[in-house]
């Protein structure tokens, strides 16, 4: 898997960015601030269809049109495509447009077609903060490798609006509790086919991230667990309907997941510091790295945004050199003393500064 040629206009701080990355190794350096981490969100985009980080479309539209666009050229074994996304301001609204060597694509057909692994200083999130982030790892990762995974998520969202939305009518007399029983059959099955693909994934993720931190941390033991619905779904369901009537919201399924990271065997959310946490996350994500070779035969593009910031010596070392497995590897940092003269050389290094990426002078 390998990005060709990227072109960006109009994207965040890029007014006009055309780009050929090298094919294995590429170091971009720059001051905070300068668009290294709105460069990697682009590319991840293109695996994705939306954005990892943006909470509307419109953030990603720059200051000189109503309008910006990624553009791509990727290969994936002997197939080349070219992607485009567009992002067009509409009144109040941004809408999104894909294709795909000209053609139009739906946002829940285009992951898969190009693949990456991404880490940024937010994914600190997955050890520190709320389930969410955990699950937000595994479905970036699932709509890339699980088919009918993108569609299954998407038809359970609206399920779930669905049912919520419901469960306020019951509860005001509007509609009667009957009304519920199709949609806790459907949000039954859609919930069941999600959490079965982010148990086997956090099962397939556990030894190789284990193994990846014990690398790195020099020992130190790393476990995932998965913590998810009970496997009769439609019963759970079922017997929290006179809660959930009384809170207006659903208490059972998929949403409400979660994956326990141990570090020596204690939660790390009570006690990692920050270069543990930061280890940990890495760890996962050189682990769905992998995980994703091995379930498509490629590995993906791995992105590591500002990846070396709060390791010491001994674990920045173990991590460079994890990385020495083909395949294609975009880094940036703020500066270039991280990375041992080796590493400096068998890379493409180029400086960003101001949303303009050029050769380091």
């Amino acid at each position: 898997m390998h990005l060709i040629w990227l072109e960006l206009r109009n994207y965040r701080n890029y007014g006009h960015l055309d780009l050929e990355p090298g094919p294995r190794l590429n170091l971009f350096l720059g001051a905070n601030g300068q668009g290294k981490t709105n460069l990697l969100e682009s590319v991840a985009m293109l695996a994705l269809s939306s954005s990892p980080r943006a909470r509307r479309d419109a953030e990603l539209v720059g200051p000189l049109a109503p309008e910006a666009r990624i553009a791509a050229v990727v290969e994936s074994g002997s197939r080349r495509a070219e992607i485009r996304i567009s992002i067009v301001i509409d009144g109040e609204r941004a809408r999104r447009r894909i294709e795909v060597d000209g053609r139009p694509r739906r946002a829940v057909d285009l992951p898969g077609l190009f693949r990456v692994a991404l880490f940024w200083p937010d994914d600190l999130n997955l050890v520190k903060s709320g389930p969410e982030h955990r699950r937000r790892l595994l479905n970036q990762m699932l709509v890339q490798v699980e088919a009918g995974y993108a569609r299954a998520l998407a038809r359970y969202a609206r399920v779930l609006e669905q049912r919520n939305s419901l469960l306020k009518q019951v509860w005001s007399g509007d509609q009667p509790p009957s009304a519920l029983e199709v949609w806790d059959l459907e949000l039954a099955k859609l919930g069941g086919e999600i959490a079965g693909a982010r148990g086997r994934a956090v099962a397939a993720l556990r030894e190789g991230a284990a193994a990846a931190h014990g690398v790195i941390s020099g020992g130190e033991v790393l476990e995932l667990e998965y913590q998810g619905p009970p496997a009769d779904l439609l019963s759970a369901v079922e017997n929290s309907r006179r809660e959930d009537l009384r809170r207006g919201s659903t208490s059972v399924g998929p949403h409400r997941d979660d994956i326990l990271m141990r570090l020596g065997g204690r939660d790390a959310r009570g006690f990692a510091s920050q270069g543990q946490q930061r280890t940990a996350v890495v760890s996962v994500k050189l682990a769905e790295a992998e995980l994703v070779a091995s379930m498509t035969g490629e590995r993906p593009v791995l992105l590591l945004d500002d990846v070396l910031s709060e390791l010491d010596g001994d674990r920045r070392r173990a991590l460079l050199e994890s990385l020495g497995e083909p395949g294609q590897v975009v880094i940036t940092s703020v500066e270039a003393e991280p990375f041992p003269a080796a590493v400096i050389g068998s890379s493409v290094v180029r400086c960003i500064e101001a949303g303009r990426v050029q050769a380091c002078g």
